[in-house]
Protein backbone atom coordinates (compact mmCIF):
# COMPACT_ATOMS: atom_id res chain seq x y z
CA UNK A 1 0.00 0.00 0.00
CA UNK A 2 1.12 2.98 -1.06
CA UNK A 3 1.70 5.75 2.01
CA UNK A 4 0.98 9.10 -0.39
CA UNK A 5 -2.76 7.00 -0.76
CA UNK A 6 -3.49 6.88 3.12
CA UNK A 7 -1.93 10.36 3.39
CA UNK A 8 -3.95 11.91 0.92
CA UNK A 9 -6.78 10.42 2.40
CA UNK A 10 -5.91 11.75 5.49
CA UNK A 11 -5.64 15.07 4.04
CA UNK A 12 -9.47 15.39 2.86
CA UNK A 13 -11.57 13.27 5.20
CA UNK A 14 -9.72 15.86 8.26
CA UNK A 15 -7.97 13.31 9.59
CA UNK A 16 -4.54 13.94 11.84
CA UNK A 17 -1.73 11.58 11.31
CA UNK A 18 1.23 10.98 14.15
CA UNK A 19 4.23 12.22 13.42
CA UNK A 20 6.95 9.67 13.36
CA UNK A 21 8.79 8.40 16.44
CA UNK A 22 5.51 8.91 18.53
CA UNK A 23 4.13 5.39 19.33
CA UNK A 24 1.03 4.34 17.29
CA UNK A 25 -1.99 1.91 18.83
CA UNK A 26 -1.55 -1.71 17.34
CA UNK A 27 -5.29 -1.32 15.90
CA UNK A 28 -4.43 1.39 13.85
CA UNK A 29 -1.22 0.24 12.23
CA UNK A 30 -0.64 0.54 8.92
CA UNK A 31 -1.11 -2.91 7.69
CA UNK A 32 -2.60 -4.25 4.44
CA UNK A 33 -5.89 -5.00 4.85
CA UNK A 34 -6.76 -2.45 7.77
CA UNK A 35 -7.25 1.16 5.62
CA UNK A 36 -7.73 0.16 1.54
CA UNK A 37 -6.92 2.78 -0.77
CA UNK A 38 -10.27 2.22 -3.18
CA UNK A 39 -12.25 3.08 0.41
CA UNK A 40 -10.54 6.65 0.28
CA UNK A 41 -10.63 7.17 -3.17
CA UNK A 42 -14.62 6.86 -3.48
CA UNK A 43 -15.03 8.96 -0.19
CA UNK A 44 -12.47 11.83 -1.50
CA UNK A 45 -14.78 11.54 -4.93
CA UNK A 46 -18.30 12.07 -2.59
CA UNK A 47 -16.09 14.88 -0.73
CA UNK A 48 -15.16 16.71 -3.80
CA UNK A 49 -18.46 16.61 -5.22
CA UNK A 50 -20.37 17.50 -1.90
CA UNK A 51 -18.22 20.70 -1.94
CA UNK A 52 -18.46 21.70 -5.66
CA UNK A 53 -22.36 21.16 -5.23
CA UNK A 54 -22.77 23.27 -2.22
CA UNK A 55 -20.17 26.19 -3.53
CA UNK A 56 -22.77 26.32 -6.87
CA UNK A 57 -25.58 26.10 -4.82
CA UNK A 58 -23.88 29.19 -2.79
CA UNK A 59 -23.46 30.78 -5.91
CA UNK A 60 -26.27 30.79 -7.52
CA UNK A 61 -28.88 31.24 -4.69
CA UNK A 62 -28.40 35.09 -5.67
CA UNK A 63 -30.64 36.29 -8.26
CA UNK A 64 -31.47 39.43 -10.29
CA UNK A 65 -34.76 40.86 -11.50
CA UNK A 66 -36.47 43.91 -13.21
CA UNK A 67 -39.59 44.84 -11.64
CA UNK A 68 -41.81 44.69 -14.50
CA UNK A 69 -40.59 42.10 -17.93
CA UNK A 70 -42.64 44.34 -20.04
CA UNK A 71 -42.93 48.09 -20.63
CA UNK A 72 -44.27 50.42 -22.88
CA UNK A 73 -42.24 53.92 -23.38
CA UNK A 74 -43.03 57.11 -25.39
CA UNK A 75 -40.71 58.76 -27.55
CA UNK A 76 -38.25 61.36 -25.88
CA UNK A 77 -39.55 60.05 -22.85
CA UNK A 78 -37.68 58.63 -19.41
CA UNK A 79 -38.92 56.06 -16.92
CA UNK A 80 -37.53 54.73 -13.82
CA UNK A 81 -37.22 51.21 -12.79
CA UNK A 82 -35.83 48.78 -9.99
CA UNK A 83 -33.62 46.17 -10.37
CA UNK A 84 -33.44 44.17 -7.02
CA UNK A 85 -30.55 41.72 -5.95
CA UNK A 86 -32.34 38.68 -3.94
CA UNK A 87 -30.19 36.52 -1.14
CA UNK A 88 -26.52 36.92 -0.91
CA UNK A 89 -23.38 37.12 -2.88
CA UNK A 90 -21.01 34.71 -1.92
CA UNK A 91 -17.88 37.64 -4.26
CA UNK A 92 -17.53 40.83 -5.89
CA UNK A 93 -19.63 40.90 -8.79
CA UNK A 94 -19.66 42.99 -11.42
CA UNK A 95 -23.19 43.97 -13.25
CA UNK A 96 -23.07 45.27 -16.83
CA UNK A 97 -26.48 46.96 -18.39
CA UNK A 98 -26.94 46.72 -22.17
CA UNK A 99 -29.60 47.11 -25.03
CA UNK A 100 -29.53 45.57 -28.40
CA UNK A 101 -30.33 48.78 -30.17
CA UNK A 102 -28.10 52.11 -28.35
CA UNK A 103 -29.89 54.60 -30.83
CA UNK A 104 -33.33 53.51 -29.88
CA UNK A 105 -32.98 53.15 -25.88
CA UNK A 106 -29.86 54.00 -23.47
CA UNK A 107 -29.35 53.84 -19.31
CA UNK A 108 -28.32 56.43 -16.85
CA UNK A 109 -25.91 53.55 -15.82
CA UNK A 110 -24.14 50.58 -17.98
CA UNK A 111 -22.32 49.19 -14.67
CA UNK A 112 -23.16 48.37 -11.15
CA UNK A 113 -20.19 47.05 -8.98
CA UNK A 114 -21.81 44.45 -6.22
CA UNK A 115 -19.71 43.97 -2.99
CA UNK A 116 -20.21 40.54 -0.60
CA UNK A 117 -23.78 40.96 0.71
CA UNK A 118 -26.23 38.87 2.68
CA UNK A 119 -28.94 41.14 2.70
CA UNK A 120 -31.66 42.54 -0.45
CA UNK A 121 -29.95 45.35 -2.66
CA UNK A 122 -31.89 47.45 -5.05
CA UNK A 123 -30.55 49.98 -7.63
CA UNK A 124 -32.81 52.72 -9.58
CA UNK A 125 -32.17 52.65 -13.50
CA UNK A 126 -33.94 55.26 -15.60
CA UNK A 127 -34.51 54.63 -19.42
CA UNK A 128 -34.48 57.07 -21.85
CA UNK A 129 -36.48 56.79 -25.07
CA UNK A 130 -34.95 57.64 -28.40
CA UNK A 131 -36.99 56.04 -31.72
CA UNK A 132 -39.42 54.02 -31.91
CA UNK A 133 -38.95 50.64 -31.91
CA UNK A 134 -38.23 47.40 -29.94
CA UNK A 135 -35.61 46.57 -27.91
CA UNK A 136 -34.33 44.69 -25.01
CA UNK A 137 -32.80 45.63 -21.81
CA UNK A 138 -30.57 43.03 -20.43
CA UNK A 139 -28.24 42.41 -17.37
CA UNK A 140 -24.87 39.84 -17.51
CA UNK A 141 -23.17 38.99 -14.21
CA UNK A 142 -19.11 38.97 -14.10
CA UNK A 143 -17.97 36.44 -12.80
CA UNK A 144 -21.34 35.03 -14.08
CA UNK A 145 -22.03 33.10 -10.95
CA UNK A 146 -25.25 34.83 -9.96
CA UNK A 147 -28.36 34.10 -11.72
CA UNK A 148 -29.32 37.15 -14.54
CA UNK A 149 -31.75 35.13 -16.67
CA UNK A 150 -34.59 36.85 -14.90
CA UNK A 151 -33.10 40.45 -15.83
CA UNK A 152 -34.63 41.47 -18.66
CA UNK A 153 -37.26 43.87 -19.69
CA UNK A 154 -39.04 43.99 -23.03
CA UNK A 155 -39.18 47.63 -24.09
CA UNK A 156 -41.82 48.71 -26.55
CA UNK A 157 -41.19 52.53 -28.01
CA UNK A 158 -44.32 53.98 -29.46
CA UNK A 159 -44.71 57.62 -31.07
CA UNK A 160 -48.19 58.01 -29.43
CA UNK A 161 -50.63 56.21 -27.12
CA UNK A 162 -53.56 57.38 -29.25
CA UNK A 163 -52.49 55.56 -32.17
CA UNK A 164 -51.75 52.27 -29.90
CA UNK A 165 -55.52 52.52 -28.59
CA UNK A 166 -56.59 53.39 -31.83
CA UNK A 167 -54.71 49.93 -33.02
CA UNK A 168 -56.12 47.57 -30.21
CA UNK A 169 -60.15 49.22 -31.62
CA UNK A 170 -59.10 48.22 -35.34
CA UNK A 171 -57.93 44.75 -34.19
CA UNK A 172 -61.27 44.16 -32.25
CA UNK A 173 -63.05 45.59 -34.72
CA UNK A 174 -61.88 42.88 -37.49
CA UNK A 175 -62.08 40.34 -35.25
CA UNK A 176 -65.41 40.59 -35.12
CA UNK A 177 -66.33 40.84 -38.95
CA UNK A 178 -64.21 37.67 -39.33
CA UNK A 179 -65.83 35.60 -36.50
CA UNK A 180 -69.13 36.61 -37.60
CA UNK A 181 -68.63 36.44 -41.51
CA UNK A 182 -69.41 32.86 -42.02
CA UNK A 183 -73.23 33.24 -40.69
CA UNK A 184 -74.66 35.14 -43.87
CA UNK A 185 -73.44 31.97 -45.90
CA UNK A 186 -75.24 29.73 -43.42
CA UNK A 187 -78.47 31.98 -43.71
CA UNK A 188 -78.40 31.89 -47.39
CA UNK A 189 -78.16 28.14 -47.15
CA UNK A 190 -81.46 28.36 -45.15
CA UNK A 191 -83.54 31.04 -47.21
CA UNK A 192 -83.18 29.23 -50.20
CA UNK A 193 -83.13 25.27 -48.73
CA UNK A 194 -80.27 25.15 -51.16
CA UNK A 195 -76.64 25.02 -51.36
CA UNK A 196 -75.94 25.18 -55.21
CA UNK A 197 -73.73 27.85 -56.32
CA UNK A 198 -71.72 27.38 -53.30
CA UNK A 199 -68.55 25.62 -54.22
CA UNK A 200 -67.84 22.00 -51.88
CA UNK A 201 -63.89 22.83 -52.68
CA UNK A 202 -64.05 26.21 -50.65
CA UNK A 203 -65.64 24.45 -47.81
CA UNK A 204 -63.40 21.71 -47.30
CA UNK A 205 -60.08 23.46 -48.09
CA UNK A 206 -61.67 26.06 -45.14
CA UNK A 207 -62.78 23.29 -42.67
CA UNK A 208 -58.74 21.59 -43.01
CA UNK A 209 -57.04 24.67 -42.60
CA UNK A 210 -59.16 25.94 -39.70
CA UNK A 211 -58.29 22.52 -38.00
CA UNK A 212 -54.85 23.14 -38.67
CA UNK A 213 -55.24 26.62 -37.47
CA UNK A 214 -56.69 25.35 -33.82
CA UNK A 215 -54.81 22.79 -33.41
CA UNK A 216 -51.74 25.33 -33.92
CA UNK A 217 -53.48 28.23 -31.38
CA UNK A 218 -54.77 25.28 -28.94
CA UNK A 219 -51.15 23.01 -28.77
CA UNK A 220 -49.15 26.46 -27.83
CA UNK A 221 -51.27 26.79 -24.66
CA UNK A 222 -50.27 23.26 -24.09
CA UNK A 223 -47.90 23.58 -20.32
CA UNK A 224 -45.16 21.84 -22.37
CA UNK A 225 -45.25 22.80 -25.85
CA UNK A 226 -44.97 26.27 -24.57
CA UNK A 227 -41.85 25.57 -22.29
CA UNK A 228 -40.67 24.56 -25.47
CA UNK A 229 -41.66 27.57 -27.46
CA UNK A 230 -39.80 29.72 -24.00
CA UNK A 231 -37.02 27.81 -24.40
CA UNK A 232 -36.23 28.70 -28.11
CA UNK A 233 -38.00 32.27 -27.07
CA UNK A 234 -36.29 32.87 -23.56
CA UNK A 235 -37.25 36.38 -23.53
CA UNK A 236 -40.56 36.18 -25.76
CA UNK A 237 -43.39 36.11 -24.84
CA UNK A 238 -46.05 33.27 -26.41
CA UNK A 239 -46.92 34.89 -29.78
CA UNK A 240 -50.77 33.16 -29.25
CA UNK A 241 -53.69 35.20 -27.40
CA UNK A 242 -56.74 33.91 -25.97
CA UNK A 243 -59.42 35.64 -29.06
CA UNK A 244 -57.06 33.89 -31.53
CA UNK A 245 -58.36 30.20 -29.83
CA UNK A 246 -61.91 31.27 -30.04
CA UNK A 247 -61.46 33.00 -33.22
CA UNK A 248 -60.16 29.10 -34.83
CA UNK A 249 -62.39 27.23 -32.79
CA UNK A 250 -65.72 28.78 -33.45
CA UNK A 251 -64.39 28.87 -37.38
CA UNK A 252 -64.35 25.17 -37.25
CA UNK A 253 -67.62 25.10 -35.60
CA UNK A 254 -69.43 27.46 -38.43
CA UNK A 255 -67.83 25.65 -41.02
CA UNK A 256 -68.83 22.33 -40.09
CA UNK A 257 -72.16 23.73 -39.72
CA UNK A 258 -72.12 24.44 -43.44
CA UNK A 259 -70.50 21.49 -43.87
CA UNK A 260 -74.14 19.78 -42.58
CA UNK A 261 -76.14 21.80 -44.19
CA UNK A 262 -74.25 20.82 -47.51
CA UNK A 263 -75.87 17.56 -46.98
CA UNK A 264 -79.10 18.23 -45.53
CA UNK A 265 -80.18 20.93 -48.59
CA UNK A 266 -80.47 20.84 -52.76
CA UNK A 267 -76.79 20.18 -53.95
CA UNK A 268 -77.75 19.18 -57.15
CA UNK A 269 -74.45 17.77 -58.44
CA UNK A 270 -72.50 19.27 -56.75
CA UNK A 271 -69.17 17.25 -55.01
CA UNK A 272 -66.16 17.79 -54.08
CA UNK A 273 -63.76 17.56 -56.64
CA UNK A 274 -60.48 15.25 -57.40
CA UNK A 275 -57.89 17.99 -57.69
CA UNK A 276 -58.96 19.26 -53.66
CA UNK A 277 -58.95 15.37 -52.85
CA UNK A 278 -55.72 15.07 -54.19
CA UNK A 279 -54.50 18.38 -52.24
CA UNK A 280 -56.44 17.53 -49.34
CA UNK A 281 -54.78 14.11 -49.37
CA UNK A 282 -51.18 15.28 -49.85
CA UNK A 283 -51.26 17.49 -46.91
CA UNK A 284 -52.57 14.64 -44.66
CA UNK A 285 -49.54 12.60 -46.31
CA UNK A 286 -47.45 15.01 -44.99
CA UNK A 287 -49.14 15.23 -41.30
CA UNK A 288 -48.58 11.16 -41.55
CA UNK A 289 -45.19 11.84 -41.76
CA UNK A 290 -44.64 14.36 -39.21
CA UNK A 291 -46.58 12.41 -37.14
CA UNK A 292 -44.11 9.53 -37.64
CA UNK A 293 -41.20 11.75 -37.37
CA UNK A 294 -43.03 13.42 -33.86
CA UNK A 295 -43.22 9.42 -32.59
CA UNK A 296 -39.25 8.78 -33.40
CA UNK A 297 -38.49 11.76 -31.97
CA UNK A 298 -37.03 13.34 -34.71
CA UNK A 299 -38.70 16.67 -33.91
CA UNK A 300 -40.77 17.66 -31.06
CA UNK A 301 -44.63 18.42 -30.73
CA UNK A 302 -43.68 22.39 -31.48
CA UNK A 303 -41.96 21.95 -34.69
CA UNK A 304 -44.97 19.69 -35.78
CA UNK A 305 -47.45 22.84 -34.88
CA UNK A 306 -45.25 25.31 -37.44
CA UNK A 307 -45.43 22.38 -40.31
CA UNK A 308 -49.22 22.67 -39.28
CA UNK A 309 -49.38 26.78 -39.74
CA UNK A 310 -47.26 26.17 -42.84
CA UNK A 311 -49.73 24.20 -44.40
CA UNK A 312 -53.04 26.54 -43.30
CA UNK A 313 -51.01 29.48 -45.29
CA UNK A 314 -50.98 27.45 -48.19
CA UNK A 315 -54.62 26.27 -47.61
CA UNK A 316 -55.36 30.19 -47.39
CA UNK A 317 -53.63 31.12 -50.49
CA UNK A 318 -55.89 28.53 -53.11
CA UNK A 319 -59.25 28.41 -51.36
CA UNK A 320 -60.74 31.26 -53.10
CA UNK A 321 -59.75 29.69 -56.51
CA UNK A 322 -62.41 26.86 -56.51
CA UNK A 323 -65.53 29.13 -55.89
CA UNK A 324 -64.51 31.77 -58.20
CA UNK A 325 -63.80 29.93 -61.41
CA UNK A 326 -67.33 28.39 -60.37
CA UNK A 327 -68.80 31.80 -60.45
CA UNK A 328 -67.19 32.29 -64.07
CA UNK A 329 -68.71 29.29 -65.58
CA UNK A 330 -71.74 29.41 -64.29
CA UNK A 331 -71.73 33.06 -64.84
CA UNK A 332 -73.73 33.51 -61.54
CA UNK A 333 -73.10 34.30 -58.06
CA UNK A 334 -76.34 32.84 -57.42
CA UNK A 335 -75.74 30.86 -53.57
CA UNK A 336 -72.58 32.43 -52.60
CA UNK A 337 -73.56 34.53 -49.97
CA UNK A 338 -72.15 38.49 -50.94
CA UNK A 339 -72.76 39.28 -46.96
CA UNK A 340 -69.85 37.22 -46.36
CA UNK A 341 -67.36 38.33 -48.97
CA UNK A 342 -68.06 42.53 -47.29
CA UNK A 343 -67.13 41.25 -44.10
CA UNK A 344 -64.22 39.28 -44.97
CA UNK A 345 -63.48 42.56 -47.07
CA UNK A 346 -63.69 44.44 -44.20
CA UNK A 347 -62.03 42.58 -41.50
CA UNK A 348 -58.85 42.51 -44.83
CA UNK A 349 -58.81 46.04 -44.92
CA UNK A 350 -58.76 46.80 -41.40
CA UNK A 351 -56.04 44.07 -40.59
CA UNK A 352 -54.10 45.56 -43.40
CA UNK A 353 -54.83 48.93 -41.54
CA UNK A 354 -53.47 47.92 -38.45
CA UNK A 355 -49.95 46.43 -39.68
CA UNK A 356 -49.69 49.86 -40.85
CA UNK A 357 -50.31 51.87 -37.77
CA UNK A 358 -48.35 49.62 -35.97
CA UNK A 359 -46.20 50.08 -38.51
CA UNK A 360 -45.60 53.81 -38.04
CA UNK A 361 -46.04 54.18 -34.47
CA UNK A 362 -43.37 51.18 -33.48
CA UNK A 363 -41.31 52.27 -36.88
CA UNK A 364 -41.36 48.71 -37.64
CA UNK A 365 -41.84 48.54 -41.20
CA UNK A 366 -39.66 45.21 -41.63
CA UNK A 367 -42.88 43.34 -40.10
CA UNK A 368 -45.22 45.24 -43.52
CA UNK A 369 -42.54 44.61 -46.43
CA UNK A 370 -39.89 42.80 -44.79
CA UNK A 371 -42.31 39.58 -43.58
CA UNK A 372 -44.38 39.43 -47.26
CA UNK A 373 -46.13 36.35 -45.84
CA UNK A 374 -48.70 37.91 -43.18
CA UNK A 375 -49.16 41.18 -45.77
CA UNK A 376 -48.86 39.26 -48.50
CA UNK A 377 -51.76 36.70 -47.16
CA UNK A 378 -54.33 40.02 -46.06
CA UNK A 379 -53.53 41.34 -49.75
CA UNK A 380 -54.38 38.57 -51.23
CA UNK A 381 -57.85 37.88 -49.68
CA UNK A 382 -58.65 41.23 -50.18
CA UNK A 383 -57.97 41.23 -54.44
CA UNK A 384 -60.02 37.87 -54.36
CA UNK A 385 -63.20 39.73 -52.60
CA UNK A 386 -62.44 42.55 -54.68
CA UNK A 387 -62.77 39.67 -57.47
CA UNK A 388 -65.88 38.28 -56.48
CA UNK A 389 -67.43 42.15 -55.75
CA UNK A 390 -67.05 42.69 -59.55
CA UNK A 391 -68.99 38.96 -60.52
CA UNK A 392 -71.43 40.17 -58.04
CA UNK A 393 -72.40 43.47 -58.92
CA UNK A 394 -70.43 43.83 -62.37
CA UNK A 395 -70.15 40.71 -64.17
CA UNK A 396 -73.11 38.79 -63.66
CA UNK A 397 -75.51 41.36 -62.43
CA UNK A 398 -78.21 41.00 -64.99
CA UNK A 399 -77.95 37.14 -63.56
CA UNK A 400 -78.47 37.89 -60.37
CA UNK A 401 -81.06 40.57 -60.74
CA UNK A 402 -83.16 38.60 -62.53
CA UNK A 403 -83.30 35.61 -60.49
CA UNK A 404 -83.63 38.18 -57.40
CA UNK A 405 -87.29 39.62 -59.16
CA UNK A 406 -88.14 35.99 -60.20
CA UNK A 407 -87.80 35.01 -56.33
CA UNK A 408 -90.11 37.98 -55.58
CA UNK A 409 -92.48 37.03 -58.18
CA UNK A 410 -92.91 33.94 -57.25
CA UNK A 411 -93.40 35.17 -52.90
CA UNK A 412 -95.91 37.77 -54.51
CA UNK A 413 -98.09 35.32 -56.29
CA UNK A 414 -98.14 33.11 -53.34
CA UNK A 415 -99.28 36.14 -51.57
CA UNK A 416 -101.73 36.09 -53.93
CA UNK A 417 -102.96 32.64 -54.66
CA UNK A 418 -103.37 32.76 -50.38
CA UNK A 419 -105.12 35.55 -50.51
CA UNK A 420 -107.87 34.25 -52.88
CA UNK A 421 -107.99 30.97 -51.61
CA UNK A 422 -108.65 32.51 -47.59
CA UNK A 423 -110.23 35.68 -48.14
CA UNK A 424 -110.22 38.18 -45.12
CA UNK A 425 -113.71 37.94 -43.38
CA UNK A 426 -115.38 40.85 -43.31
CA UNK A 427 -116.59 42.92 -40.21
CA UNK A 428 -120.32 42.18 -39.70
CA UNK A 429 -120.19 45.50 -37.62
CA UNK A 430 -118.91 48.05 -40.31
CA UNK A 431 -122.07 46.56 -42.83
CA UNK A 432 -124.13 47.43 -40.21
CA UNK A 433 -123.26 50.76 -39.73
CA UNK A 434 -123.02 51.72 -43.29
Amino acid sequence: MRIKDTVGGAFFLGLQLRPIGFPVVSHFSLQPMAVRPENFTMRNLVRVAFLLVACSVSQICASFSFNTKDLVLLVNDSTTLTLTLTDNVSRNTTLILSTNHKDLLTTNVTKIEVTNSTGTNVWPVELFGHDAGHDLLKVDAFPPSIKCSDAFVRVTLQHSNELALFSVIVGWVYFVAWSISFYPQMYENWRRKSVVGLNFDFIALNLVGFILYSMFNVGLWIPEIEKDYISRNPRGLNPVQLNDIFFSIHAVFATLITVIQCYCYEKGDQQVSRTAKSIMSFYGLIIAVLLVLVYLQKIVWLDFLYYCSYIKLTITLIKYIPQAVMNYKRKSTIGWSIGNIFLDFTGGILSILQMIINAYNYNDWASVFGDPTKFGLGLLSVIFDILFFLQHYVFYSGVNYAEFENYNEVEVEDEVTNSEEHPKPTDKSDDQIC
